[in-house]
């Protein structure tokens, strides 16, 4: 296990900037997540983490030391690709234990390793099959027990499901947020899919154009977002502008929009035109006339099996999108009144989508 400090890293080339002072920290056995679009600055990060890539300036420790000056291959950290990089005329248990080959270790200890990480990611049984006769969920397998049989300092995992199909992209994520809780290792995760960082971090970095924009737990990215980029990379949101807003205390408004005055958290000290968030699954329908209502009609509803999505345009302007049980009846051009579960309902000021 061990504590990682990343502190203004920055890396550039020629005039396009990668990196701008990233700085976040992971805690001894903590999974941290960047997450972000192509191009924001994640794999960049990583890269600098491993060894790949030298930053031109900032630094990272690890227990307190800088590891800038040791090479890739001294770090002792495990890196897992998204490619899976497996020897195609290698078993999977030599697949394995080729880094501990590299490394002179005595073969019973080879085989007590590879035998004890096998188990830990559930490969038991396919020591002896090639990487062509297993599926891709178990190819990643050993491409991550590759990683831990070395038991490395760090964990880095770089969009490690990217080429896996939608079940086995769940299957294998659980496997390895088990894998990363039951062996106490310190990690860093990139993907640009939000689901997965909601799902498995402890800590979330939600990158954009090199910088760290925000960075805290999976529920606090979710429900209080520090800008509406957050917002809208973390999953479906609803914002409308506020036509009046008067702070009742720090981090606590009364708000008046959309025809409806509520009491809301938000972002203390905003200034300016402030919007309110709201996730759908805060919303949910109500007569016309129930107090605090918004009121509009509905324009689309769409069956998803466990429940309905459905679209609302407000009568003063604006839409709204929203979940409901899959036997509510939802009528297309039926008006519809909407209630807001106030400890979801999240203000800021008004950013530029």
């Amino acid at each position: 296990m061990a504590t990682v400090e990343v502190r203004n890293l920055r890396k550039q080339y020629g005039d396009f900037i990668a990196l701008d002072g990233v700085s976040l920290t992971a805690g001894s056995g903590q999974l941290v997540t960047l997450l972000g679009p192509s191009g924001c600055g994640k794999s960049t990060t990583l890269r600098c983490l491993a060894g790949f890539l030298e930053p031109d300036g900032g630094d990272i420790t690890i227990e307190g030391a800088s590891v800038l000056a040791t090479p890739a291959n001294r770090r002792g950290f495990g890196v897992v690709f998204q490619n899976y990089a497996l020897f195609p005329h290698m078993t999977v248990a030599e697949n394995i234990g080729y880094g501990l080959r590299l490394k002179k270790v005595q073969k019973a200890e080879i085989a007590t390793r590879v035998a004890e990480v096998m188990r830990l990611v559930r490969l038991e049984g396919l020591g002896d099959r090639l990487p062509r006769a297993i599926s891709g969920g178990q190819q990643q397998r050993v491409a991550l027990a590759r990683a831990l049989v070395m038991k490395p300092r760090l964990l880095l995992l770089d969009e490690p499901l990217a080429n896996l199909d939608a079940r086995l992209r769940d299957e294998v994520r659980w496997l390895i947020r088990d894998v990363q809780q039951q062996s106490g290792i310190t990690a860093f995760y990139v993907t640009h899919d939000q689901s997965e960082a909601m799902a498995m971090s402890d800590m979330v970095a939600v990158m954009k154009a090199g910088r760290v924009v925000q960075f805290a737990t999976p529920r606090e990215i979710y429900q209080s977002p520090s800008e509406r980029y957050v917002a809208n990379f973390t999953g479906e949101a609803n914002f409308l502008t506020c036509t009046r807003y008067a702070a009742i205390r720090a981090g606590h408004y009364r708000v008046d929009v959309a025809g409806a005055q509520l009491e809301v958290a938000g972002i203390p000290g905003i200034a300016g035109t402030a919007e309110l968030l709201l996730r759908p699954e805060a919303l949910r329908f109500a007569a016309p006339d129930e107090p605090r209502a918004f009121v509009g009609t509905v324009v689309k509803s769409a069956f998803l099996g466990a429940s309905l999505h459905c679209e609302l345009v407000l009568s003063t302007g604006g839409n709204l999108r929203l979940t409901a049980p899959p036997d509510h009846p939802v009528a297309i051009g039926a008006e519809m009144g909407v209630v807001v579960d106030l400890g979801h309902a999240w203000l800021m000021s008004e950013v530029a989508p």
